[in-house]
């Protein structure tokens, strides 16, 4: 089973686990009697989709949220929402570090879903491994494409593909959505859309292969 984890406000997240015939782990799932953080390979139980099922079954998890926040808890008392979540957030750093499965990406102190970077920050990375970076995209020829791993979909030249692969790299990260005008980056983000089916194809195939590698 693959695992979404993000908001049921956010139809990319709900999109992406049903693609994957996965379940969606919600701000509500994450409230949910039944999670159990075990140490061991493959230990400990889980809420996804308001059922639970065990952390062994688990061949992929997708991280689509940087954080859980307040606001996303109205059902607790208001006073304690900001605590809530925060613990919530400290929970779910453990459970993904610990994971046995793949995990896109995996959480850093900054984000639950790899390094929360600034745009200005991405950029400083792409200066280092030498990647060009453009602060305008007016009246220029701009797309996306999405890395996972070593592979790249959308890339229209080998040299938009090698600066996604730099990137990816730069940032230890395993999924990452790079939007490019001409051969220059303009914006990155580690939550890429994924709404071609052709790009849900390869991370979800990703996360396959790499549970094989893993098992």
């Amino acid at each position: 089973m693959i695992a979404v984890l993000g908001s049921r406000h956010d139809p990319a997240a709900s999109a992406l686990a049903e693609a994957a015939q996965g379940r969606l782990i919600s701000a509500e799932d994450l409230c949910s009697p039944g999670w159990v953080l075990e140490e061991g390979a493959a230990g400990g139980w889980f809420v996804a989709g308001g059922e639970r099922s065990a952390v062994a079954d688990l061949t992929g998890v997708l991280v689509r949220r940087s954080a859980v926040v307040a606001e996303e808890l109205p059902w607790m008392a208001e006073e304690d929402r900001a605590y809530v979540a925060a613990e919530i957030n400290a929970f779910l750093v453990a459970w993904l570090s610990a994971m046995p499965c793949p995990v896109f990406n995996r959480p850093t102190p900054t984000s639950l879903c790899g390094p929360g970077w600034s745009q200005i920050h991405w950029q400083h990375a792409a200066a280092r491994a030498g990647v060009i970076w453009s602060t305008s995209d007016a009246d220029r020829d701009v797309h996306d494409i999405v890395v996972c791993r070593r592979t790249t979909w959308g890339a229209r030249s080998a040299r938009q593909a090698r600066a996604g692969r730099l990137l990816a790299r730069a940032s230890g990260t395993d999924l990452l959505g790079i939007r490019f005008s001409d051969d220059a980056v303009v914006a990155v983000t580690v939550q890429p859309s994924l709404t071609a089916p052709a790009a849900r194809a390869l991370v979800l195939g990703q996360l396959a292969s790499d549970r094989k590698q893993v098992s």
